[in-house]
This record gives structure tokens, C-alpha cells and sequence, in this order.
């Protein structure tokens, strides 16, 4: 605790989700629950291309369509969610922006030997605080404001639901968190948990997509 308080908080701030893949990978913690199937061979192939820092040929297989296509990109990094995500720079038609592709999705990586150079500008932490969850709408992020309800606030106090939260104790016992993010149908997906314990304040939009689903739960996240 000591030495934490020492610490920067950008680099306090990655001491908790670190230690959680250090446990699991000594094998003193597990993670139940649902979670995307990956071939092992992928995610390697992957690993090894953006460590080099090789250009790689995806086979990456729509969603909706079911049809299977081909991508060069640049690899530059992972993003762990409900649905794990390769961030890659996109080549085609000379877009060069940067581009998510579900892993589950992923059959089959060639790599090049065709090198690439990293932005120094792009940070991959920067790029996952652009969003809730994983996914980034086009539109870009908005401001979000939940307020949670005297009975749910004490629940929420323990929750980091964005790295850059700020929070407002209300003299009714309620409590409002407020961050900038994209990513409204991963938000909803949480926010349906906490039934009617919580209150979309802002956005509109999303507010729309939860006050009708919420329900009663017998108890909280």
C-alpha cells in the first residue's frame, strides 16, 4: 500500500488489472462465466506479429454476412471485452485508420515479412479509454451520466466503470457517476443489472434503450 501511494497514478491505475492476469496466470484465480472461443494459433500468430512489428493477412469472417475475407493490416494491439478484438491499421483504399476485428472471427493469419513502423502517437491505452466497453461507434463518444439510487450507490461506490469517472454524492444518498465515452449497447448491456436501480441521466439515446427493459433483480452486480 505503501508503495502504491508512490506510484504515478497513471501507473497505479494498471496495477490492479495486472495483478489479475499475473493470478491467473499462476493458476490462484479463475474466471467463470461465458467467454469467446479464440484458436490458440490466432491469437500467437497475432502476439508474434505485433511484437515484430509485421504486417499480417487476416481471414476474418463477417458477422452478418457469414462471408469470409481477406485484410492486410498492421497489427498494434488487443482488447479484451464481452468479445475479444484485435486493433489493427486498416490498409485498404489507403483509409490508414484504425479498425477492430473480433478474434472469434479470426480463422486464419498469414504473416508477411513486410515490416511496419508504430505511430509513436497512438497509445492503445488511450484508444480503450475512447470507449465503455470495446466497440466505438462511429459518431464517436458523449458525455454519460447515471444516477444510482440511495439503495444501489453504496454497490457503485466499488465500481470503476471508466478510468476517468468522476463522482457526486447527492444529500438523498443517490449517487451520480459521470465519464466521456462511446460504446451505448455495451453500457446498456451492464446497466440492465442494475434493474431499476439506476437512472440514466444523459444521454437521451441511451436512456431510450434501457428505462423500458429495467426490471426488479433480487440483488446487485
Amino acid at each position: 500500500t505503501k508503495i502504491r501511494a508512490l506510484l504515478k497514478p497513471e501507473v497505479a491505475r494498471r496495477i490492479d488489472p495486472d495483478l489479475d492476469a499475473l493470478l491467473e496466470a499462476e493458476g490462484l484465480a479463475m474466471r467463470p462465466g461465458p467467454r469467446p472461443r479464440i484458436h490458440a494459433y490466432v491469437a500467437e500468430d497475432l502476439r508474434q506479429a505485433i511484437k515484430a512489428c509485421r504486417k499480417v493477412v487476416l481471414y476474418h469472417r463477417n458477422r452478418v454476412t457469414r462471408r469470409l475475407g481477406q485484410r492486410k493490416v498492421c497489427p498494434y494491439g488487443f482488447l479484451h471485452g464481452n468479445r475479444h478484438y484485435l486493433v489493427a491499421l486498416n490498409l485498404r483504399n489507403n483509409t490508414n485508420d484504425y479498425r477492430l476485428y473480433s478474434l472469434p472471427n479470426i480463422e486464419k493469419v498469414e504473416l508477411t515479412n513486410e515490416p511496419f513502423e508504430r505511430n509513436p502517437d497512438f497509445s492503445l491505452e488511450e484508444f480503450a479509454r475512447r470507449s465503455f466497453g470495446v466497440f466505438q461507434e462511429p459518431t464517436g463518444s458523449f458525455d454519460v451520466a447515471w444516477r444510482f439510487l440511495p439503495t444501489a450507490a453504496p454497490d457503485a461506490r466499488d465500481f470503476l466503470f471508466h478510468p476517468e469517472q468522476t463522482t457526486e454524492d447527492q444529500p438523498d444518498g443517490s449517487l451520480i457517476v459521470r465519464f466521456h465515452a462511446a460504446g451505448a449497447l455495451e453500457m446498456a448491456w451492464h446497466l440492465y443489472k442494475w434493474g431499476k436501480e439506476v437512472e440514466v441521466l444523459e444521454p437521451k439515446h441511451l436512456a431510450h434503450m434501457c428505462h423500458k427493459n429495467r426490471t426488479d433483480w433480487p440483488g446487485l452486480p
